[in-house]
């Protein structure tokens, strides 16, 4: 199975809407996945078995693993493309 920390200021709302619409938008495609919040400041002790960060907002430096903007789940605008592309990663 995989991991996707999903990351947003709080790690309370944004993210918390955007693993929401995650989970069901992994789900109606069969791919199961854990996922795990946080805020960004707490990124880099969250990475360890991390496949790929889902981030509703800016994040700077450079990770192991693919970033992913997931805004597009929050505004419905684009959100195909997002989940395609998730999809594809942790293919």
């Amino acid at each position: 199975m995989k991991t996707i920390l999903v990351v947003c200021g709080s790690g309370i709302a944004t993210s918390t809407a955007a693993v929401m619409e995650l989970q069901s938008q992994l789900e109606d495609r069969g791919v199961e996945a854990e996922i795990i919040q946080c805020d960004v400041f707490t990124v880099e002790g969250n990475l360890k078995g991390v496949d790929l960060i889902a981030s509703t907002c800016a994040l700077t430096g450079s990770y192991p693993v693919p970033v992913v903007s997931v805004v597009p789940l929050l505004t419905g605008i684009g959100e195909d493309e997002v989940i395609d592309k998730i999809v594809e990663i942790l293919e």
